[in-house]
């Protein structure tokens, strides 16, 4: 059977040869000619006054934010997509996930909040 008749049985698409994809350019980095800004990294640094980059759009209930990313950042969250590609690629649609903490009990602890359970500080 070929690719493309193994790829129309299955609902998803199993191991794709994609040489495009080991050729996608470098994640974005300061001075590259797109657009940034200096502001608050919304990303996993935190980071305040660093040179950012719009990155998308999210949506919450209650309002929709523009979020920014610092260089590192971003090449972070590039990394964690191209795993997530080649994973799904592969077939291996049962990839691990931790389960997220809802953060239902929160403390304040050296004047951060934090939740109880997991330990993260949390941004309020």
């Amino acid at each position: 059977m070929s690719t493309a008749g193994r790829a129309a049985a299955a609902p998803f698409i199993l191991a794709v040869d994609r040489p495009w994809r080991e050729a996608w350019p470098l994640a974005a980095q300061p001075d590259d000619g797109n657009q940034w800004l200096t502001g608050a990294c919304w990303l996993y640094c935190r980071r305040e006054a660093a040179r950012v980059l719009w990155v998308g759009s999210v949506r919450t209930p209650g309002a929709i934010g523009d979020v920014y990313g610092c260089g590192p950042c971003v090449a972070e969250l590039d990394r964690m997509v191209r795993a997530q590609t080649r994973a799904r690629d592969s077939g291996d649609v049962a990839v691990p996930r931790a389960r997220a903490c809802e953060h239902w009990r929160i403390e304040k602890r050296h004047g951060k909040t934090r939740c109880q359970d997991c330990k993260r500080q949390l941004y309020l």
